[in-house]
């Protein structure tokens, strides 16, 4: 089990998004907007802001969570890409419970059956 934080452009979100929902394996994508994120281009470059946002996803398998790395980097990155487009970051996830009914581990990380 994984999860995928990805701090993306604020004006690139809604496209990302999209694409991650016709992923088979992701079942919810958290949106948190950020007020802004700074940062470096080369050592000699002021510090610039760029509005961002972060999006978290949880996966069960391997093969899921590298289709949603590379598909954030691909939506996600501005024409042939630029300094503060953002970054990608996987964890492991030691323990997944599902609140409404105490499911665990993977299963734990789909919608439960009505």
């Amino acid at each position: 089990m994984y999860e995928i934080k990805a701090y993306v452009r604020e004006v690139m979100a809604e496209h990302v998004v999209d694409a991650l929902a016709r992923v088979k394996g992701v079942t919810s994508i958290a949106v948190v907007p950020l007020s802004e994120f700074g940062h470096l281009v080369g050592d000699e470059s002021p510090l610039e802001k760029v509005k961002m946002v972060k999006l978290e996803v949880d996966v069960a398998t391997d093969d899921v969570a590298g289709e949603v790395v590379e598909l954030i980097v691909r939506t996600g990155r501005t024409q042939d890409g630029h300094p503060g487009d953002g970054k990608v970051l996987v964890s492991r996830l030691v323990r997944a419970v599902r609140i409404e009914d105490s499911e665990t581990g993977e299963s734990a990380l789909e919608p439960a059956s009505s």
